[in-house]
Formats: C-alpha cells, structure tokens, sequence
C-alpha cells in the first residue's frame, strides 16, 4: 500500500493558527485545566478476550508528567508510559513500554465528560506526534468537555519499538513491467533491510498486529478511568477502532471511524483498490488545474501531459537535483511526492508548483519535500520508524505469505489495475521475509456495540470512499456519514462535518445513516498569486512578531517544507500571554476570519 496514515500536508495551515488563538484564549479563561476524578473500575467486556482488568493491576496506572521533547510544543501535553503484555496470552510475562500524551480538557471539571483517544493511521503514525497538532483541528466544545489522548501503538516511535536500519533516502522504487533484473534486486534488498532488524524486533514482531493493539487500547481506557472509549481513529486508525468494537463491544461509548480501511486481512486487495483511488485523486486534480486560469501548469501545458513528460524526462536523465547538495530527486520519488499531495486539496497549489518547478528548472526540491513527508523523513535527515512498522503490523495482520514468484504476481496485479502509479504499486514485496502472523487481524460485526459513526470522503485517494461504505456495511452498529470531498479524512479538517461528529461524541447524538455533507461548493482551488492564503499566513506572522510575540522569521519556502506548521509552532507557546496577546492585536491578518 502506498500508505494509510492520516496525512496533512498542505491542510489549512491558517485554521491550525486560528485554533491556536482559541486555545490560547480558552487556556486563559479557565480554571488551568482542572480534571475530574478518575473512576478506579472499569466496564469489564464479555466478549472472551483478554480484559483490561485482568491485567491492569500488573501494568499499574498512568503517571502524568510534562513531556517537553514529544513534538509541538504550542500545545501543552504530558505523558505516561502504560505498561501492556507482549503477549496476552502471558500477560504476566514480558511487558512492553506505550507511550501515552494527552491535552488536558480546557473547561470546568463539571463539563467534562471523559478521554477522547485518537489514532492518527499509518499503521505505524504515532500519536505522540500526532498530539501535538490535533487539538488545534479541533473545536471549543470538545477542547472544553475532552481530555484529548493519543499513544504510539505497540512497534511505534517511543512505545517499545521496531528497529531496523530506515534510511529510506533514494530507496523509493518504481519497477517496469517485464523487469526480472529490477525484481530480484528488490527482493534481495527486502531481505538486506530486514537482516538489519534488531534481535528485540524479531521477537516483537507478531505481536504488533492490530489485535494486540486493540487490546492495548483497552488497557488504556481503563487506566484512563472511563467505563466506555471514547474514540476517533483516521484511516488505519478505523481498522483499530473497528477491531476494538469486534474485541470488547461493551466497552464502546463512542467511535469516530474516519476514511476506513477496507475490512479485509488481505494486503494485496487493498494494493488492487487503492491504486484506483490516487488516480481518481489525480484526475480530479489535473482536471481542477486544467479548468482554473490561476494553476501555475496552464501556462506550460495539460496537467496529465506535463506529468507525462516529466516522468519521461526523468527516467532518460536519472534524477533531478534538489537544493540539498547531497540528494536528488528519483524517478521513484517523483511519484511518491505527487502521491502525498493528493491527500488534501489545500496542497493542490503546492502540487502544481512542484511540477511547474521540476518542468521548467529539472529541480526536484519541492517535489521531494512533499514525498518526504509521507515517509517520515525528518529535519535531521533521519527517518521515524513509521515505514518499518507499517510493513510489519499489516503483515501480523494478514496471514498470508507468498513467495517471490506469487508475491510478483500480486503486485503486477496491483499495479494493472492503475493508470498513473503502476510502477510503484508493481515494486512492492508485500510480506517477504516477515515471520508468519500468529494472531491475524480479527474481522466481525462488532455485536452489541454502541453506535459507531463511519466518515467516508467521496474524493479520498488513499483510503477510497467505497472502503467507508464497506466498513459501516460490515458493522451492525454503524451509520455511515459520506462528505462530498477531495482528500484524506474529514474531521477536523472539513467544516460542514465538525458539528455533527461533536455532537456525537459530546452527547451522543447520532448522525442519521446516509447523511451527506460538502465541501465541493467552491471548486477555486488555486489562489492567484500574491493574494493566496500563504502571503497572509507570512503577514501574520510579521504582525505577530512586531507585536510582541517572539515568532520566527518565516517565509514561503518554510510553509511549503512545513505544511502543517509542526517545525514552526514548535517554538511557540501559545498559552504564553504575550502570544496570546500578540495573535488578537494580528487576527485580521488570519485568512478567514
């Protein structure tokens, strides 16, 4: 799979600040944040599985602190370590670490109404990081009635983690059709990768499915006290919360399951559909480009043509060079970028400047910002372990395990049932080399669960709107909610779907099965320059900075590496009175409002 985790680039960076100014203002106002008292018991499931309570009191409890180093600091979080079973067959046996955050509900203890615990997708997001940026999508209400949780699954980031060599730079590979050579060095290479996987991953390995994840996640709504989950799980982040319904119904208050992962243990079905979502994402793309006089690629050709060319150009030259001396863009690299874009609308101008950039100039800079976000690069150059442990959590899902032989069959197959990605799609060796799974994903109707709200984006590339469908289908309980949209997720990112899904989770008024939303009604994707969303968002920043506030100098090119404003806001304190300040002297230069 090209990749499943909730993907912002190019998300509306200026709702992210005008969030921040409401947090900041909220923080101020209210009685610093005061939690109410945790109940000590919790709802035990009669499903069979492994309970929270049966192991609860070998793991103990969560023990808050402040976690200055765990992303974005313009929010403020602490963090526990919750102790889980590697096995929970032996859940006295070997314990591993999950790395728990939250932000703490804003708003008077007697509002409040309990957790509210997101997974940001992947597999393999962590959600520490993800953390840091959430709570600025979401609204006052919630931000006033939740505590806002996120952990890093099990295999992820600063949970007990899977750790094999990741330096994924120039590593992104496209394979021809017929190209026995190129196969076999992506076989021998998936085997070299895995060879330098730690002795402490192996033995981790099958027990980082999405069961286990599920139950550790059970485990956490009881150390969090609340008698039900609260939960709202993005792109992969379905799959968990759908077989968390599966596992422990009873313990089910609320889940928000947005842009779903197909309910299937088989990878190379979800390789076969996914392929037809990016390339709908990129018609609807070059279409919308095509249409608008203000998308930079009219002046050089049709959207399609100048991809077309570009990936010529590329493939007879090697690579394009990119402003780090020490990198250039590949062929491979340059589908991986266009990919990414295709997650959010709002990165669509970014897109088309990226082509436009690598059309005209052979540089590559922008396209390889925008795929090295998908992949977890980071500032340092290093990569997080989110690659890693995506390949090693789907496969402990699925318990299939072809050969080389049958492995190319699949992807081939896969890869003929795309237009503009078949290349990447017919390089992927699925599972080759990972231990065989012990404890498959677990599929079901989830009896007897509270209801269950499934989002579904109709424009979504990386998760297709027909998977949402599939999944509220296949659960007794759902309602699917469809938003008429272009990208990846819609809660907290989409409007016209915020008040709905806030009043499920608050007072758990159901949406009606069926219901639609959307966001199509102004098609102008692309901002004609020097009056776009980017030159307000650097004027605020300057008013800010003259005000008072101690921002950074930030310009364009920062905007575009840093789309979601993570790097930026990190040196931000926003419950810092002088920002405070300083973001209601500049709110006029906040696009929008």
């Amino acid at each position: 799979m090209i990749a499943v985790r909730r993907h912002i680039v190019g998300t509306k960076v200026v709702a992210v600040i005008a969030a921040g100014a409401v947090i900041a203002s909220a923080c101020t106002s209210s009685s610093s944040g005061v939690q109410s008292e945790r109940a000590d018991q919790s709802t035990v499931s009669e499903t069979g599985d492994v309970q929270a309570d049966d192991v609860l009191g070998n793991t103990g409890t969560l023990e808050w602190s402040s976690c200055s180093d765990a992303g974005n600091t313009a929010v403020s979080l602490e963090c526990a370590t919750l102790k889980a079973p590697l096995d929970y067959d032996d859940p006295n046996g070997k314990q591993i670490n999950i790395a728990v955050a939250r932000s703490a509900a804003v708003g008077p203890a007697a509002d409040r109404v309990g957790s509210l615990v997101f997974n940001p997708g992947g597999p393999g997001g962590s959600g520490i990081d993800s953390l840091g940026f959430i709570p600025l999508t979401m609204s006052p209400e919630i931000l006033q009635r939740f505590d806002l949780v996120s952990f890093d699954p099990r295999g992820v980031g600063a949970s007990t983690a899977l750790t094999c060599d990741n330096d994924l730079d120039d590593q992104v590979t496209l394979l021809a059709d017929g190209d026995d050579i190129g196969w076999q060095e992506l076989v021998d290479d998936t085997a070299a990768q895995l060879d330098t996987c730690t002795a402490e991953t192996n033995a981790l390995a099958t027990h980082v499915g999405t069961n286990n994840a599920a139950r550790d996640l059970d485990l956490l709504r009881a150390a969090l006290g609340d008698d039900g989950l609260s939960y709202v799980g993005y792109s992969y982040g379905t799959r968990l919360g759908a077989t968390y319904a599966e596992l422990f119904p009873d313990n089910v208050r609320a889940l928000v399951l947005d842009a779903a992962v197909k309910p299937t243990r088989d990878s190379a079905e979800l390789d076969r559909e996914q392929g037809a979502g990016f390339d709908r994402a990129l018609e609807n793309f070059a279409a919308a480009c095509d249409a608008d006089t203000d998308c930079v690629l009219q002046e050089i050709g049709p959207t399609l043509e100048v991809i077309d060319a570009l990936e010529i150009e590329i493939a007879e030259v090697g690579s394009f060079p990119t402003e780090d001396p020490d990198r250039v863009l590949t062929p491979g690299e340059l589908n991986l970028g266009i990919a990414a874009a295709l997650y959010s609308k709002e990165s669509w101008p970014f897109l088309a400047s990226a082509l436009f950039t690598a059309a005209i100039e052979q540089d590559g800079s922008l396209l390889q910002v925008l795929g090295d976000s998908l992949v977890g690069r980071q500032s340092d150059g290093t990569y997080d372990n989110s690659q890693v442990a995506n390949s090693f959590i789907n496969c402990a899902d699925d318990a299939a395990r072809p050969n080389a032989d049958e492995q190319r069959i699949l992807a081939t197959e896969a890869a003929d049932m795309s237009t503009y990605f078949a290349d990447l799609l017919r390089a992927s060796t699925g599972c080759l080399g990972i231990e065989a799974a012990t404890d498959p994903l677990v599929i079901g109707p989830a009896a007897g669960s509270a209801p269950i709200v499934v989002i579904g984006n109709t424009g979504d590339p990386a998760t297709p709107y027909e998977w949402s469908r599939e999944l509220a289908d296949s659960l007794d309980a759902a309602v699917l909610y469809t938003v008429e949209a272009e990208g990846h997720t819609a809660y907290g990112i989409i409007d016209c779907v915020q008040a709905d899904i806030d009043a499920y989770l608050i007072g758990l008024t159901v949406p009606v099965d069926g219901s639609t939303c959307s966001d199509n009604t102004d098609a102008d994707f692309f901002i004609p320059e020097g009056d776009g969303e980017i030159d307000q968002l650097i004027a605020f920043f300057d008013c800010a900075r003259d005000a008072g506030a101690g921002l950074p100098d930030i310009s364009v090119a920062d905007i575009l590496s840093d789309p979601t404003l993570e790097k930026v806001l990190d040196s931000i304190d926003i419950t810092d009175p002088a920002v405070v300040m300083a973001f209601g002297v500049c709110q006029e230069f906040i696009p929008g409002l």
